[in-house]
């Protein structure tokens, strides 16, 4: 993009809006606010906005959202269907006034879309969104019949003459695909999917409608301020941008920052061996290793090595019971198949060793140099091949040692037999396999990152029975722990190292700081983005010291591009945590005849 002095940029930004508004009173803040990602884009909402000024009174959808709310309607399916609504309704009346607009508008979309690490099309209306954007931009993305008729339906918004036009097309829509049964909103945050509870609409709505514009919609009744806000953001940001995350996180409010006092932080980092177990490591070389790891994005966070609960002398009772309930159900998982599971770790180990066995075997090759052999001294002067000595090739690759890193946030809950099993499969078939190896759970709690370790690198087979406790819980800094599990491996003096991260490929934490003394300034949550870019730099970080880095997925099919780009071609998805130990196998193979 070529460059602009500010002042001019914006002057020629307000220019175009004014010019398609015809209102020349108004100056819209951060009218320049896409100029960063590209010019096209900043010319395409400059004149959008312009658009939505002049055909839509946003107000009057002020209302009509307040009013739906008072009928039961969740506003946070029904602010972004009417932004979808609206959208379609002044799209179609700039282009049809303006076609020159779609050739800029397509290349400053494309340009955007480049810039996204994550999509959002989890949700119903996310879906709807992510439709209408990628059909303007004449290309296609497959759903299901029911998002192509909602999207069939919100189309006839472009008959719409006005706003009050636009609302009764918008609410017979609405009332027609979207009820109390319907399942249509899912909270990310907390992985579950709440049931919503939408009012039954009276069945003399549609009579009643216009009524309700007259008495309801244009009576100074006072507006939510939180409507309000979230309406003026809707109308003052382009839809393509919701389908999304940048992968330059801006700065706003949203961070999730938890402050505490002095007095209450320190009883909360007391009482982080309550928890987790007493730290295996003393204070000092933590504090050595925080010092290390915990800069930039992790600047303020803390990391816990513990053996958990159950082997450090706990004197919480409540943890202990939690934990020894989940090994049992760990345990008892594992004992549903015992003869497939025993079958497993002798494949697993035969495989492993069968192909050590062929990788260091010594080769023996006949050179003109090396160890003489005497029958063949007969050779000199009488022949043309001269090679009577034999070389001695060598294929020792200076031994193995694994991390197997496990991610033990709440977002496997539903998998912990499942991963318990399988690290231990892959474990007892390392440990049989004579490869020292290191298993650790990793997860997050305020702002430390507890890895804890169900048996180290040179432990007797029987601690392997240790990775039955493993139980899931709290948020995840794959960065962070990538780097910690680091930290030991690369003091080993096996030269092939290598850790394998099971994960669900979205990394996820939130930072805890006290006061203002430790608030983290400038540091974006460590979600999304953020997180992502971090845990790909890690990676890369650890594979130039020498370690290789595999990513086994477990998460959905939609975040298959976040795990790409942080582990490249060193990944592998797998629907079916069962088949974890079959994965490493192969990687391990592959591992031992190619590196």
């Amino acid at each position: 993009m070529e460059m602009f002095n500010d002042y001019d940029l914006k002057n020629r930004l307000n220019n175009i809006m004014w010019t398609i508004s015809g209102n020349y009173n108004e100056e819209i803040e951060g009218i320049d606010k896409y100029a960063d990602y590209s010019k096209d884009l900043a010319i395409y909402y400059a004149v959008k906005t312009g658009a939505r000024q002049r055909y839509v009174d946003w107000n009057l959808i002020k209302r009509y959202i307040v009013y739906k709310m008072k009928n039961g309607v969740n506003p946070d399916i029904m602010i972004p269907f009417v932004e979808i609504c609206a959208d379609i309704l002044v799209e179609d009346k700039l282009i049809q006034e303006r076609p020159g607009i779609t050739d800029i508008r397509n290349r400053g979309f494309e340009e955007l879309l480049e810039r996204f690490l994550t999509k959002k099309n989890n949700t119903l209306i996310d879906k709807v969104r992510y439709a209408w954007v990628f059909e303007q931009m004449g290309k296609s993305v497959q759903f299901d019949n029911n998002i192509k008729n909602i999207l069939k339906d919100m189309k006839r918004c472009k008959e719409a003459k006005d706003t009050k036009e636009l609302i009764k097309i918008i609410n017979n829509i609405f009332t027609s695909h979207f009820n109390p049964e319907d399942d249509v909103y899912e909270y990310e945050e907390n992985q579950i999917i709440d049931e919503l509870e939408i009012q039954d609409l009276s069945s003399n709505e549609e009579n009643d409608f216009s009524d309700f514009l007259y008495e309801e919609l244009f009576k100074d009744s006072e507006i939510d301020e939180g409507i309000s806000d979230r309406v003026d953001q809707m109308s003052a940001s382009l839809l393509v941008e919701s389908l999304g995350e940048l992968s330059k996180v801006p700065d706003n409010n949203i961070n999730k920052k938890v402050f505490i006092d002095e007095e209450t932080a320190k009883k909360i980092y007391d009482k982080i061996s309550y928890y987790y177990g007493k730290p295996y490591i003393s204070e000092e070389e933590s504090k050595n290793i925080e010092r290390k790891i915990c800069k930039n994005v992790h600047d303020g966070c803390r990391v816990h090595f513990t053996d958990g609960v159950l082997r450090t002398n706990c004197d919480n009772a409540f943890q202990t019971k939690y934990v020894s309930r989940q090994k049992e159900n760990n345990l008892s998982y594992y004992a549903k198949n015992p003869r497939v599971n025993k079958r497993n770790i002798v494949k697993l180990k035969q495989l492993i060793q069968r192909t050590m066995t062929a990788e260091s075997e010594i080769t023996t090759i006949p050179a003109d140099n090396g160890v003489i052999v005497s029958n063949k001294l007969w050779r000199i002067g009488r022949t043309r091949n001269n090679k009577v000595f034999n070389k001695v090739l060598s294929n020792e690759k200076g031994g193995y040692v694994v991390d197997i890193l496990l991610d033990g946030s709440g977002s496997q809950r539903i998998n912990q037999g499942r991963v318990a099993t399988q690290a231990f499969i892959i474990s007892e078939a390392l440990t049989l396999a004579k490869i020292p190896n290191r298993v650790m759970g990793f997860s997050s709690f305020l702002d430390y990152t507890i890895l804890r370790r169900y048996r180290d690198y040179n432990s007797p087979i029987s601690d392997n029975r240790n990775i039955f406790e493993y139980y899931s819980a709290g948020n995840n800094r794959d960065g962070l722990a990538i780097q910690a599990v680091c930290e030991g491996i690369i003091k080993r003096n096996e030269e092939n190292k290598i850790v394998i991260v099971l994960s669900d490929g979205k990394p996820n934490d939130i930072i805890i700081s006290k006061t203002s003394q430790r608030k983290i300034t400038g540091q974006p949550p460590y979600k999304g983005a953020t997180a992502i870019k971090d845990t790909a730099l890690e990676v890369r970080k650890a594979r130039k010291q020498g370690i290789l880095v595999l990513g086994v997925f477990t998460g959905k099919e939609e975040d298959l591009f976040a795990e790409k780009y942080i582990y490249g071609k060193d990944f592998i998805y797998t629907r079916s945590i069962d088949r974890f130990s079959d994965i490493v196998g192969t990687f391990l193979k592959r591992v031992i005849e190619n590196y």
